[in-house]
């Protein structure tokens, strides 16, 4: 009896102790999140199938390799963008069309045919309902004589009936045709649309309505191939001013006010024209090059505060640096270095602190297109392996461990690695 009754009491006492330990495991245990999902990636890789060489899109597991073709028989160009809600995938096909496919391959629908243009070139934003593209569309001249055009469309993901034409202006030519002077710059989700016209800055609707002159006095605003570069929040502009190369860094905000010139310094010397913003609209980064070089092979990587008053120099060493990307953490900047096929990997910390190379065991090889997962655990990057005569892809942690290529052999080369939104 004694025994039995023991027996029941060492019963309880381990049911209370598992359930002690379960509750203690649940409290101290991170949540399943997005970031426990699989991770998947859109890329595109030329193949050959027996007579035809042709650019392939895939997504692919992360984790495992594990890959699907998400349009066959489509030749795609360049310009891959995920819905917001990582439903579809919109990618540009033979410099002509705009297509759309469901994640899992499903619903390929061609959004957009055009006819062929000089040096086309589209770029796509979603509205942030997942449910409507706007993609803007530039062509130069066929002749030094012939204008070229700035086009802008809207589409309900329908199919070619639900696209629109919103704007279309003619630019350049002999005599020049001056009213626009720049590519339409789209805004992150997708609702307006920056340009210049008339040497000014404007923005309007996605829609057409609205139109808004934001600078007030007429500038060189996108001299030297600079663009203008929308926040993450919308909320504001960043561009260069000023006489190429000896450009100054200037924001404002998407309403027109608030002008902020943010370098103010005769001497900047403006190697890449690319800026970019912190995922949280706070900070720039950028490339400067020592003055009078414009190799690029005396640059740096610099980050500035939209309210601070000075620029940092993140690198302190002069060098070639290519490839920028923000974390989406905003803790870590990715970036590669070194001469053409004889760069490395490495992120450095937002305040300029702790560089770490990644992929040691990787000959220095040309390195192109990083792009970090939504929960900035992973870098996925395009590496030219020089032996194979290709480019592959590979993924690899934001500490620098478990480095995966993504690719196989019958892979010619790859790029365009975009991240599906968790």
């Amino acid at each position: 009896m004694r025994l039995h009754k023991l027996l029941r009491l060492c019963s309880i006492a381990l049911i209370t102790l598992t359930l002690t330990i379960t509750v203690f495991l649940r409290l101290h245990s991170p949540p399943t999140t997005a970031a426990q999902k699989p991770r998947i990636l859109s890329f595109t890789a030329l193949q050959r199938r027996g007579s035809e060489v042709r650019n392939s899109l895939f997504a692919v597991n992360a984790t495992n390799s594990a890959r699907r073709e998400l349009a066959p028989n489509i030749d795609v160009s360049y310009t891959l963008v995920w819905s917001p809600k990582g439903d579809r995938l919109a990618f540009v096909s033979g410099d002509t069309d705009i297509y759309t496919v469901n994640a899992d391959g499903s619903g390929l629908t061609k959004q957009f045919a055009g006819e062929f243009c000089k040096a086309a070139n589209f770029k796509i934003a979603w509205f942030s309902n997942s449910q409507k593209l706007v993609f803007a569309r530039s062509c130069d001249g066929f002749t030094s004589d012939s204008p070229g055009s700035q086009s802008l469309y809207t589409s309900d993901i329908s199919g070619i009936q639900g696209t629109k034409l919103v704007r279309d202006w003619e630019v350049g030519g002999e005599p020049p045709k001056t009213e626009i002077s720049s590519s339409f710059y789209l805004s992150p989700d997708g609702e307006e649309v920056a340009f210049v016209k008339d040497k000014n800055i404007y923005k309007m609707n996605a829609d057409g309505s609205g139109m808004t002159k934001l600078t007030q006095s007429p500038g060189e605003y996108t001299s030297g191939g600079s663009e203008l570069v929308w926040s993450g929040d919308r909320t504001k502009i960043a561009f260069f001013s000023g006489t190429y190369p000896q450009q100054q860094i200037y924001t404002i905000n998407a309403d027109g006010t608030n002008l902020k010139n943010l370098t103010n310094n005769p001497q900047n010397q403006v190697y890449s024209v690319k800026l970019l913003w912190s995922p949280d609209s706070s900070r720039i980064a950028y490339y400067q090059g020592k003055a009078g070089d414009l190799s690029g092979e005396k640059q740096d990587i610099y980050a500035i505060d939209i309210n601070g008053p000075t620029a940092k120099n993140l690198t302190q060493k002069l060098g070639n640096y290519d490839a920028l990307s923000w974390s989406p953490d905003g803790k870590l900047i990715a970036f590669a270095t070194g001469d053409f096929n004889q760069q490395k990997l490495y992120t450095i910390n937002a305040d300029g602190n702790h560089l770490n190379q990644l992929a040691t065991r990787l000959e220095p090889s040309a390195i192109n297109e990083l792009a970090w997962s939504s929960d900035s655990r992973q870098i996925a990057f395009t590496f030219n392996e020089i032996k194979e005569d290709k480019s592959n892809l590979y993924v690899i942690n934001r500490d620098g461990s478990g480095l995966t290529k993504l690719t196989n052999d019958k892979d010619l080369n790859a790029g365009l690695p975009v991240w599906q939104p968790q």
